[in-house]
């Protein structure tokens, strides 16, 4: 979801080195690039919903004169020609292709998840135009991975505990409010739903109707400090809450003192919850909350009201944290199931580009097979035009000819010219229940073993004959 992307001007999207870039290549006839994961596996994720609500922008002859005015405030010269043929010979929109692999799928380290080429002789240049606009998809991607690693972990522990399907709501999403923007709200928010279920963003429900989600009532300081009386707060939301028919309400503690909550109060609101046939969850959000977590559990066990009584954390939690506190209490013995957590910024807040290796190289270009060597492995890039299979439970780069009609790719995007509308696969709502059934499968599927792309004998023979001709 670019917000406001219909506003933009689509030729200003892009890197300013290549505005130089039609005049030091050598050839533009044609032009094959592709999209790599080089440093880790990942969940695909986003990239179809960028690639379309940009691509579906159409250029027109205002676009080209408002470049050329920035191009020369940076002084540089807009290539104006290159668009006006745009304009002229293709109805204003980019005479590309960009296929992918269905997202949703786990792309081992290496794996060429997306390629894109002209598909008119000339427009090589367009191929990597707007290189850095795919790349943000890098964010969605990354969440998708982030999330789908903690159900991972989730049905794991709930195996090993024996416990049921409610252990998978032991993590809760509470980032809306400290993202940069509300199109990384959007993407980290569906993201989480895929493979998560709890969530107090609210604004997911409308982009993801088939997610099963939910949240619970809950206090928040700004309630707890209306009331005189703290305990008489606490009192009066559980009855609201049972009174409301609902089942299950949350208690901030540390408004004003922690420990007179649990050591006095907590055995009085567990049997009124017990009474009111409701469940309180403490929210401990200052101090020692792990700690103060422990002693909520001891004291409900002695009291004999552990039923009545859980424990929410969200005091700088991220997955890390997440897996040092359970290991905690694990060692203190106290039961998983008992602990949920509550995820804000930890779980998007370290994720950047170089997280999964997000990068976009050339495979063809004047003529030839083109592959970028590095010093590093997973830097290296992948030669010719590919086509990605999956065999014997692995994801394989094969040649053209190696592949046959095989190919996992689909098509997000294609224009070939001509005045009409370019092809493109919606991004919505269906979609989006796409991705998470795939993203369901992919838990359970053997080959998230797989550490790395591997290469044909066609691909590793074209690398052998490139490395001896540069290298």
């Amino acid at each position: 979801m670019m917000l406001n992307a219909i506003r933009n001007n689509p030729l200003l999207l892009t890197d300013s080195y290549n505005l130089s870039h039609y005049r030091l290549k050598c050839n533009m006839d044609w032009e094959i690039s592709h999209m790599y994961n080089r440093k880790d596996g990942m969940v695909l994720y986003g990239l179809r919903e960028t690639v379309t609500e940009l691509l579906s922008i159409q250029i027109t002859e205002e676009h080209i004169t408002e470049a050329e005015h920035c191009a020369a405030r940076q002084g540089l010269i807009f290539p104006s020609e290159l668009f006006h043929r745009v304009v002229r010979e293709c109805g204003g929109f980019a005479p590309i292709t960009v296929e992918s692999l269905p997202e949703g799928t786990w792309c081992p380290a290496g794996t060429p998840f997306a390629q894109i080429r002209n598909t008119v002789e000339g427009f090589g240049e367009l191929v990597t135009w707007w290189e850095g606009v795919f790349m943000h998809a890098y964010f969605p991607s990354a969440c998708a991975t982030e999330a789908f690693l903690m159900r991972q972990y989730l049905e794991q522990k709930r195996e090993e505990q024996g416990e049921g399907e409610g252990f998978i709501w032991r993590l809760h999403s509470f980032g809306f409010r400290g993202h940069r923007s509300l199109e990384d709200a959007y993407w980290a928010g569906t993201a989480w739903n895929l493979s998560l279920q709890g969530t107090d963003d609210f604004h997911t429900t409308a982009h993801t109707p088939g997610a099963v989600i939910g949240s619970i009532a809950a206090l928040a300081h700004k309630v707890t400090q209306q009331f005189d009386d703290e305990l008489a707060c606490f009192r009066h939301a559980i009855d609201a809450t049972a009174d409301a028919g609902e089942k299950i309400v949350a208690l901030v503690i540390d408004t004003y003192d922690a420990n007179r909550v649990i050591r006095e109060y907590l055995p009085l609101l567990a049997r009124q919850a017990r009474e009111r046939g409701v469940r309180i969850v403490l929210r401990p959000d200052s101090g020692d909350v792990l700690q103060q977590a422990v002693e909520i559990y001891k004291i409900a066990e002695a009291e004999g009201l552990l039923e009545e009584t859980a424990v929410i954390i969200g005091e700088g939690m991220g997955f890390r944290q997440v897996k040092a506190y359970d290991a905690e209490l694990e060692r203190q013995g106290v039961p998983l199931a008992f602990v949920s957590y509550g995820v804000g910024g930890g779980f998007y807040h370290n994720l950047n580009r170089d997280t999964l290796g997000w990068a976009m190289k050339t495979a063809f270009s004047n003529g030839k097979a083109r592959m970028k060597f590095s010093m590093e492995r997973m830097k290296r890039s992948i030669p010719g035009e590919v086509k990605v299979v999956r065999q014997e439970g692995r994801l394989v780069a094969m040649t053209v000819a190696e592949a046959g009609e095989k190919c996992l790719y689909e098509m997000i995007y294609r224009h070939d010219g001509g005045d009409v509308l370019p092809q493109l696969l919606a991004a919505g709502p269906a979609h989006w229940n796409e991705v998470r059934d795939r993203v369901r499968t992919e838990l359970t599927a053997e080959h998230q073993a797989q550490a790395a792309i591997d290469l044909s004998d066609g691909i590793q023979a074209l690398v052998q004959q490139l490395a001896e001709q540069y290298l």
